[in-house]
């Protein structure tokens, strides 16, 4: 008579050696974009900050789950990298009077 009762235990251990397995080649795999530059990056929709946020997660988290959808949050919520171009900053000066915008 066979167990059937050990069977789900070596099923999920072998899901999770699995899945360790595939979270540290993504890092490292991932961690080969920090030696690319910024127009690479740009190529494949990231930015040197989604590499440096995803990599600075904890150790068990995948970086390539992180970084799929930032490109479409980033363009819902207007975010923008550090080192991407910027519009010039407008300042606005407040006098008891009126009101004067001035181009930084």
């Amino acid at each position: 008579m066979t167990h059937t009762a050990s069977t789900p235990f070596f099923a999920l251990f072998g899901q999770m050696v699995a899945r360790v397995w595939r979270v540290s080649k993504n890092r490292r795999q991932f961690a080969e974009l920090t030696d690319w530059s910024d127009e690479q990056l740009k190529d494949i929709g990231l930015t040197r900050s989604d590499v440096r946020r995803a990599l600075a997660q904890p150790f068990y988290t995948d970086p390539t789950s992180l970084v799929n959808g930032s490109s479409a949050l980033r363009e819902t919520v207007g975010y923008s990298a550090a080192n991407s171009a910027q519009d010039k900053p407008v300042m606005t000066l407040v006098t008891e009077s009126k009101t004067r915008q001035l181009a930084a």
